[in-house]
């Protein structure tokens, strides 16, 4: 009974070593959360083609109660048509990158990553600083939901050569940061493309201007892409009339000229001032 006593004493020892030297990670992007070896995180929701970007803290406490250093962030395995990117090396933040493929179908993936105290993710190395390694997965959900877009006011009405203004809503609901191309079709000579960051889980208004060469009536279409995949990509039918007549010109001045010369600056000013008097 005694040496069962002895026995049980030891082992109970050596779990509790095992439980006070445990080295869990800390997650600070895209979520914030404490980490342990093998466990499986939610990473969040990202369109395709887009990139999820994971950060976690480069120091923890070692060997001794020392500071010590992470050597890398690596990413391990990714679904097919997926692409990993390592973390730099001894960084005060580890951010390793996990791009989607852009045909990716909407659905859950995993994806395998180590936090080592070596240098190179593979290799072997000593664990002088006392915090080894920890391996850990990722679940991404593919989401074409991502992006909600939206063009509130659909009929303009402008001068010729004068800049026609549409309002342009872009909600990037995802966890991945991304940049937004917005592109015309149906105008001809006109090519004007205009691209604007949005932050993961930001909301931007902003305008897309489309001049006129010719009076006319156009039906044109605004397009509304994510850079990384035309997988996101939304589509709006608007329409326009370009029209030759002084009050009209005034009107649209108030949106801006494209060039103008030096001395007529005045006059377009003034315009311009009218223009918001007109309505």
């Amino acid at each position: 009974m005694r040496m069962e006593n002895v026995v049980l004493a030891i082992s109970f020892m050596v779990f509790l070593a095992t439980a006070l030297h445990a080295i869990n990670v800390e997650m600070k992007e895209p979520i914030v959360k404490s980490i342990s070896d093998g466990e499986t995180v939610e990473l969040g929701t990202i369109g395709p083609g887009q990139t999820l970007a994971l950060t976690v803290k480069g120091t923890e406490i070692g060997k001794g109660g020392l500071q010590a250093n992470w050597g890398v962030l690596g990413v391990l395995e990714v679904p097919p048509g997926w692409q990993g990117f390592d973390s730099d090396v001894y960084a005060k933040n580890m951010k390793a990158t996990i791009k989607a493929d852009p045909n990716a179908p909407d659905g859950v993936y995993v994806v395998k990553l180590i936090l080592t105290e070596c240098e190179n993710k593979t290799a072997t190395c000593e664990f002088q600083q006392g915090l080894g390694q920890i391996t850990f997965y990722g679940k991404i959900k593919i989401s074409r939901d991502v992006m909600k877009t939206a063009v509130p006011q659909v009929d303009v009405t402008t001068g010729v050569g004068q800049p026609a203004r549409y309002p342009v809503k872009i909600e990037n609901k995802g966890e991945a940061n991304d940049i937004f191309e917005i592109s015309v079709e149906g105008v001809p000579a006109w090519e004007f493309k205009k691209r604007v960051y949005v932050a993961a889980g930001e909301t931007l208004n902003t305008f897309y201007e489309i001049v006129p060469n010719e009076e006319k009536e156009y039906k044109p279409t605004i397009i509304i892409k994510s850079i990384s995949s035309d997988s996101l990509m939304h589509k709006y039918d608007v329409h326009l009339i370009s029209k030759s007549d002084v009050i009209g010109d005034i009107r649209a001045t108030k949106n801006g000229v494209l060039l103008f010369p030096s001395t007529l600056e005045p006059l377009y000013s003034l315009m311009g001032i009218l223009g918001y008097l007109i309505q």
